[in-house]
Parts: structure tokens; C-alpha cells; sequence
């Protein structure tokens, strides 16, 4: 009886702890986590957690807040973003159906509880195109009176009443990222918290964003490019602006371009991360940024990260003033570092994974971090990184019945010697002698960069038996300056043929991947890459290009970025021509054989899908197996749940088709 009770349970154990593979039967259930937003007193933490409902096409947030001390936490009210606690504690303005609001913040009992929001302002969003880096963001002010917002102005612009009636072009961006620009201006805006005293203290003739309030209450520091014509440069300065007296100065004069920045606790210090060439893009810049201390009159300008040849971003004040902290991608990991004048820069969050998010209290740093088989969560430390713990752990019941891929890293020598660095993902105990199917992945920028993180789409096709590997060539972020310029004026260079000494390199370090059965897929210039691979090699048995490039001369007058093929490629394109169309997959295009898959959206402006039209139509001519997806209502990738739920499909069954069969 002993036994077969024992057996029972045995098989019982079996069945709850049964894991499963990844696919797109669960992956709409994992839950996504928001970056912390600790208060005044370091208490608490605002965090919203993210779920995709497939079946309604939509998603569903949560705001909740947690005390750091006993990891409990609370629901305060769904589909707000943006939380940010009032200096005071006492209230939490966020945004939500295209406003910001305002509630009070109290507690009773155990139990936390936001008031009955208040609304304080319209917050509408001008689409015109001021680059990736424009922060559209909102803070309170310093003493709690009052909150400064960056806004559209909707009494500009000449966005058509009527679809019908002409529309007359007089700059060069003339387009948004999914449709036609509204050209409305982007302004900053002050509100007192109960709605009042509403009015614009930018009100001149340019885009501003980018904002931080002066412990003084009065004054704004922001972003504004006032350049002879915006659209044909990336030249934002910082400027700063009393609103009571209306004086505005400007801070900075410099060729390159600065981004989001911080005024220190003390007001005698600007922190922001720039770059200093004349010429770079509002898409994908190959220069990498650095952080930089501005002196509050403008003065005296210090580079505190030159001894770290990474791209910079995130930089933020410690509340005290002391220490800056900042993120910069390294070797497949982002890191979170620290510096001061005097100091050089150290990485405080130094693991191989995506350390994201980040803001502190007096003595503690809160941030969020994920990794290959752990997905993003919120976490506490010292502010020297030391004795870090998981706060939040709502993703654990998604991951803990899940198989995951075994993943490494290998690097490699290629063409000249450069060291370069690759991953690859792969079914756990491989039987000894079995061939499996392998993926290329191409990452997009080009200045992107692959890396130890979370992937869905990696460990989907690991569950469906294939190996997947990505590679970070030449032009990606993470390896300092020189790599990152090794695609100047040669996409499809040295680039390419990292990938391919990569891919050889994997091949002969897993003697379990199948040379004969090999798939590559990209996306944005991962897209261009993929064109480019199969006008130049028929290994791959099957390709998917995704928002890809297919002539870099069309490309340049019908999408956003004139200033990206400008920087790469070191000017215009009639005087450039014959390079441009030397680097154009379309100029190769006779050479394919791969069967080719190719996904659009339809109102990509970024890459317009004219560009996979182009690939699309000529690969028909050549009787090359292909086929055409074009995803309404979508840009420059595949959001909505159904779309990518479609999307997913097509590559697996695109993959399946060509590479599950034995040649």
C-alpha cells in the first residue's frame, strides 16, 4: 500500500511541477514591470505591472505601491502611467487619457488609497518628429506648487480638418512616424497642482521638451533646437527660461547635441549626456554620448565619463548632489554606473544582464534588472551597489514551470583581426550526433546591440528545436567609439562579414548546428542586413525581413531619416550615389535564392514599406519563393497583440517550412 501511495504522489509531484516550452499558447501571460519610483522618504516604491489581453487587442496596467521594508504591496488604480510622488509625499500626479491628474495619497490601517483624481491639464502630443531622444516628461516642482509638462500646443500646426483637401508641404519633415505631421509645436507648460494658472512659458516659434526644474521654483532648464532650419539638423542646446520673469538664456552653444538634462539638488550644476559632431541623427547616432557638468551660468563645461569608452544615457542625481549615476551598455549587459568630479566612472550594477530604470532615495538605489531566464523585476541596493534584493517578484509564477534555453557567449577573431562577440541559444541536453536547425539573428540600429536579456522570440524558436544565434559586428553598441564607426560609409562591410566569420565561428565550436538547414532574420537595418545576406550568399535556406531597407537612394527621400543616411554614408546622396547604391540590396538583387519572407507595417514612416515593395516585387520577377505580410495601422514594428500574435505565427511556420525538412 506504502508503495503505490508513494507512487501517486510521485506522479502528482510530476504533474504540478511539469514545465513547458514557450510559445505563443502562454507568452501573452507574462506580466511586464514598470521602473521604480521611490518617495520622498525612501518608504515606499510607485511600480506599475503591464498584461497584454490578446483576445480584447489591448493591455491592462496596474499602479501599485510597495513598502521597501516588508515587500508588501498594494493596488492603487489601473492604466495610469507615469506615477511621480509630490515632494511632500502626499499626493501622486500620473497620467492617464491624455491628462495629467493629480490625487491625494493616504493611508488607513494597513491599506494605501488614492483620492478621486483630479484632472489638471490636457497634455495633447504634437507627432511631429523631434528625434528618439525628445523626452516628453512632466515633474513637480520643487516645492510642490506647481507642475511643469511638456505639451503640443494644438493652436499650431496645420494638421488637415478634412482628408480630403490638399495638403501643402513647406519643410523637409514633413512626416511623422506613422502618418503626415500635425507640425504642431511642442512647448513647456506650467499648471499650479489644482488646475490653475494654466499658460506656456515657451511661446516662441520652436519645439522644447526635455525638462527639469531649478530648486528654486522659478525656473526651467530644457531642450530646444533654435537653429535656422531644425529639420536639417540635431543641434538640441539647453536653455533655461524664468517664468516669472520671462527671461530665457541659453546655456549651451555647442556643434553636437545635448539630451535630458538634470539640474543638481544644490542648482549649481547641469548633468546631461551629448555628443560633439557636427553631423549625426536623430535615428541611430554612431557617435556615443558622454556625461557631461555644466556649471548653472554655462560656463564650465566637464566631460566626467571620458575614461569610459561606452555610450552614456540615464544620467540622474543622487538626491544629496554628490554622485551622478548613469546606464552604458557593455559587452551584452547594460550597467549602471556612478561618478563625480574627480572620480572616475564606476559600475555600481555589474552583472551580465539589462540593469534598466533606475531612481534612489537618501540611501538606497532602486532599479530594475533582467536577464536570460530572469525577466524584469525591481530591485534595492546600497548606492554602491552592494547587498542587492529582488522587491518585486511578479513575474516568478510565469517563469517557474517554464523550460528555457541553455545559453552562451563566444567570441571570435574576424577578417582583421577585431575580437567580436556573439550568443547563442540551444536546447538543453542535446542528444550526442543530432543536427538541429539554426537561426541567424540580425540586430537593428545599426548601433543596437544584442545581449544577456529576457528574449521571447529566441526561446520560442529554442522550444521548437532550433539553435539560435546573434551576433554583435561592427557598428554595435557596447564595445567603445572605434567599433561603433566600423559601419561608416559600408553597411554590408565589415559588418557582414563579422556576421558571417561569426556564424563559422559557431558552427565550429557546436557541432550539433546544421549547416545545411539555416534561416536568417532582422529587423529596421536587421532588415537591411538580412537583403543584403541573401544578394550575397545562398547558405540560408530561408529568410525574414522585417521593416527592412532595400535601396539606401529611395530610402533617403521617403522616410524620416535624411540625417541618418547623411551621418553613415558622409553625405548627400547625388554626391554619393554610386556608394549608396553599391551598399543597396536592390542593386544585387539578382543574385537571390533564398525564399524570403517579408513583414511591413503599412504606416511605417521610419522605414516606409515602399522599401519591402521594392524587395517584395523584384524577388516575384525572379520566380523567388517569397511572400508579402503587410500589417495595417502599424509602424516601424508590430504592436498590436493580435498583429504580433500574427506576426510570431509567420516566422515560426516561415522557418518551419524551409528548415524543419531534411535536404
Amino acid at each position: 500500500m506504502k508503495k503505490y501511495t508513494l507512487l501517486i504522489m510521485m506522479i502528482w509531484a510530476g504533474t504540478i511541477f511539469a514545465q513547458e516550452k514557450i510559445s505563443l499558447d502562454n507568452i501573452w501571460d507574462l506580466p511586464s514591470v514598470s521602473s521604480p519610483i521611490p518617495s520622498p522618504n525612501g518608504q515606499l516604491i510607485l511600480y506599475s505591472v503591464s498584461q497584454t489581453d490578446l483576445e480584447n487587442n489591448t493591455g491592462r496596467s496596474i499602479l501599485y505601491v510597495m513598502e521597501v521594508a516588508s515587500k508588501k504591496y498594494s493596488e492603487l488604480t489601473t492604466n495610469v502611467s507615469d506615477p511621480k510622488w509630490s515632494p511632500d509625499g502626499q499626493q501622486i500626479a500620473f497620467r492617464k487619457s491624455g491628462a495629467l491628474q493629480v490625487a491625494a495619497f493616504s493611508k488607513k490601517g494597513s491599506n494605501y488609497k488614492l483620492g478621486i483624481p483630479k484632472m489638471v491639464a490636457k497634455t495633447p502630443q504634437s507627432n511631429h518628429f523631434t528625434g528618439h531622444s525628445t523626452i516628453k516628461n512632466y515633474e513637480w516642482s520643487p516645492n510642490g506648487e506647481y507642475l511643469a509638462f511638456v505639451a503640443a500646443d494644438t493652436k499650431t500646426g496645420n494638421k488637415r480638418t478634412n482628408p480630403n483637401d490638399p495638403l501643402v508641404v513647406e519643410r523637409t519633415m514633413y512626416k511623422s512616424r506613422t502618418s503626415f505631421s500635425d507640425n504642431m509645436l511642442t512647448r513647456i507648460w506650467i499648471v499650479k497642482k489644482d488646475g490653475s494658472g494654466l499658460k506656456t512659458v515657451t511661446p516662441d516659434p520652436f519645439d522644447s521638451h526635455s525638462l527639469s526644474w531649478k530648486p528654486d521654483s522659478k525656473s526651467i532648464v530644457f531642450l530646444s533646437n533654435r537653429t535656422e532650419n531644425p529639420d536639417h539638423n540635431y543641434n538640441n542646446d539647453i536653455w533655461e527660461i524664468n517664468f516669472e520673469t520671462n527671461q530665457l538664456k541659453q546655456l549651451t552653444e555647442s556643434i553636437g547635441t545635448e539630451h535630458d538634462p538634470n539640474v543638481s539638488p544644490d542648482g549649481k550644476w547641469i548633468a546631461y549626456h551629448a555628443t560633439k559632431r557636427p553631423v549625426n541623427t536623430k535615428d541611430s547616432p554612431p557617435e556615443n554620448t558622454f556625461i557631461y557638468a555644466l556649471s548653472i551660468d554655462g560656463q564650465k563645461e566637464i566631460n566626467l565619463s571620458k575614461e569610459l569608452d561606452r555610450r552614456a544615457s540615464g544620467v540622474q542625481w543622487h538626491p544629496e548632489g554628490e554622485w551622478l549615476y548613469f546606464g552604458a551598455r557593455d559587452r551584452g549587459s547594460r550597467l549602471i554606473y556612478r561618478v563625480k568630479q574627480g572620480v572616475a566612472p564606476e559600475a555600481v550594477v555589474n552583472k551580465k544582464g539589462m540593469a534598466g530604470g533606475f531612481n534612489f532615495s537618501k540611501d538606497k538605489m532602486f532599479y530594475t534588472f533582467s536577464s536570460h531566464k530572469h525577466p524584469t523585476e525591481i530591485y534595492v541596493a546600497n548606492l554602491d551597489g552592494s547587498n542587492p534584493q529582488r522587491l518585486t517578484n511578479h513575474t516568478q509564477d510565469w517563469v517557474s514551470n517554464k523550460t528555457f534555453s541553455k545559453m552562451e557567449d563566444f567570441w571570435f577573431s574576424s577578417f582583421d583581426g577585431t575580437q567580436v562577440q556573439g550568443f547563442i541559444c540551444y536546447p538543453e541536453n542535446i542528444k550526442s550526433g543530432t543536427k538541429i536547425p539554426v537561426v541567424h539573428r540580425i540586430h537593428g540600429g545599426p548601433h543596437g546591440m544584442y545581449g544577456y536579456s529576457s528574449d521571447v522570440m529566441n526561446e520560442m524558436l529554442v522550444a521548437e528545436g532550433y539553435a539560435v544565434v546573434f551576433i554583435n559586428p561592427r557598428g554595435s553598441t557596447g564595445y567603445g567609439q572605434k567599433f561603433a564607426d566600423g559601419t561608416y560609409q559600408a553597411w554590408g562591410g565589415g559588418d557582414y562579414k563579422d556576421l558571417m566569420l561569426g556564424l563559422d565561428a559557431a558552427l565550429e565550436k557546436y557541432a550539433f548546428l546544421d549547416k545545411d538547414r539555416m534561416g536568417v532574420t532582422g529587423g529596421s537595418y536587421g532588415g537591411f542586413m538580412t537583403n543584403w545576406v541573401v544578394t550575397q550568399t545562398d547558405r540560408y535556406k530561408s529568410a525574414i525581413t522585417v521593416a527592412s531597407v532595400s535601396n539606401l537612394i529611395s530610402f533617403y527621400g521617403n522616410s524620416l531619416y535624411q540625417l541618418l543616411i547623411e551621418t553613415e554614408f558622409g553625405g548627400l546622396p547625388w554626391d554619393n550615389y554610386s556608394l549608396l547604391w553599391h551598399f543597396s540590396p536592390m542593386a544585387h538583387i539578382k543574385n537571390v535564392k533564398t525564399p524570403t519572407l517579408l513583414l511591413h507595417g503599412e504606416n511605417d514612416i521610419d522605414v516606409p514599406i515602399t522599401q519591402a515593395e521594392e524587395f517584395y516585387i523584384a524577388l516575384q520577377k525572379l520566380d523567388v519563393p517569397t511572400r508579402f505580410v503587410r500589417y495595417p495601422n502599424e509602424g516601424h514594428g508590430v504592436r498590436q497583440p493580435q498583429h504580433r500574435d500574427h506576426y510570431f505565427r509567420e516566422i515560426m511556420q516561415w522557418f518551419d517550412k524551409y528548415l524543419k525538412t531534411l535536404p
